[in-house]
């Protein structure tokens, strides 16, 4: 390995730090609203909130920098370093792959909040316990031929040249896997999502469209969201906050019920009968939440995005720089051993963009409450009146991670009964 000049290692070692503190005021952020607002509480942020954990150490790892390897390699900090490296970067990416299966549990197998919260303790095994495993047998292998594991790496003290190897193969490969398994299953997951927005569309009325066809219309439509509920419900359920004890006493007073059906076919006669109100509500309030469904769906495909553009911009780099010291033994290129040092140690702050961009409303919301505070009773009340005001004109408009409106179940009364027979 070139030796870098103490000029370009004193850069690389603030870049590393600054970039650290960046993310280190991301992942305190997270915990801080997490813990703070039930409003920040949704499944996506959940995952999000536990790699803040991994990030933050990580991120001790990196704020180390160079000192690691100055300190050298038998020493504790470097050992200590390297072990922090190993064990948390690629957690980061096996995080993104959870929330990515999370999307496929949600739109492919129905999973809502509460079953995708029981998965939860398999992905800390599987992110933390695989990579803690791996991590501490390598802090204790040692030959006489080329010593330890861990030791110097250009950026900061990890696996040392003399293993170069194990770099691809317990550090990059894994990653790479985990993204190309998350990047399947978006664009799996993009191609549902449109075709459901294309159902949803069936679920608008034509004002010109005959009763005939609306009532084919309806036996479609209806009968689908039946079997499958409505086509995007699970994504507005899965991501929106879990209920509160409030609302889940609410919710326990229509626990028992079960949605609705409608079943018609074309009259035998032709005469076109007129088209019953109770009918028209009914779709009136399907196409409401349809459309709701749809918006939901929409954000959903806009934050998926940045889930996995957040993984190409850490891991494209700091991969093409491990592929050029692969290619050319001995060598360092400056240029992306400082992209590489930046987009590692900035893997929490893309997951407090990520956060914020999914939490808007209860962002805005938080702002709100702490401006609130010091205020008289007046005061506060007219705060919480425009807070909830703010809650619920954006969650008809916004995306999945801010809506906090369900599509609720409605049961079957006896109009319904009725009407939903054409005789």
């Amino acid at each position: 390995m070139a030796p870098l000049t103490n000029g370009q290692r004193n850069a690389l070692e603030t870049i590393e730090r600054v970039a650290s503190c960046f993310s280190l005021v991301g992942t305190v952020f997270i915990f801080f609203t997490f813990i703070y607002s039930h409003d920040f509480r949704r499944p996506v942020n959940r995952l999000i909130f536990y790699a803040s954990w991994g990030n933050t150490l990580c991120n001790i790892g990196t704020l180390i920098s160079e000192s690691g390897i100055k300190a050298g390699q038998d020493s504790h900090l470097c050992q200590f370093q390297a072990f922090l490296i190993q064990m948390f970067v690629p957690a980061d990416a096996f995080w993104n792959l959870a929330m990515a299966f999370n999307v496929y549990l949600t739109l492919f197998k129905k999973y809502n909040a509460q079953q995708l919260k029981a998965l939860e303790w398999r992905y800390h095994a599987l992110c933390y316990g695989i990579p803690c495993i791996c991590a501490i047998i390598l802090l204790f292998v040692e030959t006489h031929a080329k010593g330890k594991i861990y030791g110097p790496a250009v950026l900061w003290c990890w696996i040392s040249a003399e293993w170069d190897y194990l770099r691809i193969a317990l550090l990059y490969g894994p990653a790479w896997i985990a993204i190309l398994a998350a990047f399947t299953i978006y664009v799996s997951s993009g191609a549902e999502i449109f075709r459901k927005r294309r159902e949803l569309r069936e679920f608008s009325i034509n004002p010109n469209t005959t009763y005939d066809s609306w009532i084919k219309t309806t036996q479609i439509a209806v009968t689908s969201e039946v079997n499958n509920s409505l086509p995007l419900r699970g994504i507005q359920e899965s991501f929106a906050p879990l209920p509160s004890d409030m609302e889940k006493a609410s919710l326990k007073k229509t626990k028992g019920f079960e949605q609705y059906s409608v079943s018609v076919a074309s009259p035998p006669h032709s005469t076109r009968p007129s088209m019953p109100a109770s009918m028209l509500s009914a779709q009136a309030r399907k196409n409401r939440a349809a459309m709701e469904a749809n918006r939901a769906a929409w954000g959903y495909t806009k934050v998926a995005i940045l889930f996995f553009v957040s993984m190409l911009v850490t891991w494209v780099p700091s991969s093409a720089n491990r592929l050029y010291a692969l290619a050319n033994p001995g060598q360092t290129n400056i240029a992306l051993a400082y992209i590489a040092g930046i987009v590692l140690s900035l893997m929490g702050f893309w997951n407090s963009i990520i956060y914020i961009v999914t939490s808007r409303v209860a962002c805005k919301a938080l702002i709100i409450d702490i401006f609130s505070c010091g205020g008289n009773q007046q005061r506060a009340n007219t705060v919480q009146e425009t807070r909830s005001s703010c809650i619920s004109r954006r969650s008809q408009r916004d995306s999945w991670g801010d809506d906090i409106e369900r599509l609720t179940e409605r049961p079957k009364s006896a109009s319904d009964s009725h009407s939903s027979t054409a005789t």
